[in-house]
């Protein structure tokens, strides 16, 4: 989706191996990997060039799955928010000032976030669970056949 106007696009890293979810810890609260969009530019696609420039992980468009978006009023503008899989949780190296931490799903609730944050990481889990069984039953109906 190449979007003409000002946007945000966050999300998060999900291993396949842990099942967690890689967050950023910038002073006391936590929060997800994020940054503008450029003009022109589809949301997807500032997605992986966030993460690059954060983490200098390049991902693969097969890899990175759209989650929600929403209308985001301390920004006046629309956030994108996308998870990509990664097939391990080694330790990521920042390019900036934040921490960056693996954090299961059930350890969310203990975290202070910023803004949306927590909100976004409660829907991802959903969309994780949701395909999780959608995989599972197609693995099952093809086992039959």
């Amino acid at each position: 989706m190449q979007i003409n106007t000002s946007f945000y696009t966050s999300g998060f890293l999900y291993s396949l191996k842990t099942h967690q979810i890689l967050l950023v810890q910038s002073e006391k609260t936590w929060s997800i990997l994020g940054g503008e969009g450029n003009n022109g530019e589809e949301a997807q696609i500032a997605f992986a060039r966030i993460v690059s420039e954060k983490l200098n992980i390049n991902l693969k468009a097969k890899d990175i799955y759209p989650v929600y978006d929403y209308f985001q009023e301390t920004r006046n503008t629309t956030n994108y928010v996308f998870y990509a899989q990664v097939k391990n949780s080694k330790v990521i190296g920042s390019q900036n000032e934040d921490d960056f931490t693996w954090v299961s799903f059930s350890e969310v609730s203990k975290l202070p976030f910023k803004g949306r944050a927590k909100q976004d990481v409660i829907v991802l889990e959903r969309v994780i669970n949701a395909k999780w069984r959608d995989d599972e039953a197609i693995s099952e109906k093809a086992a039959i056949l």
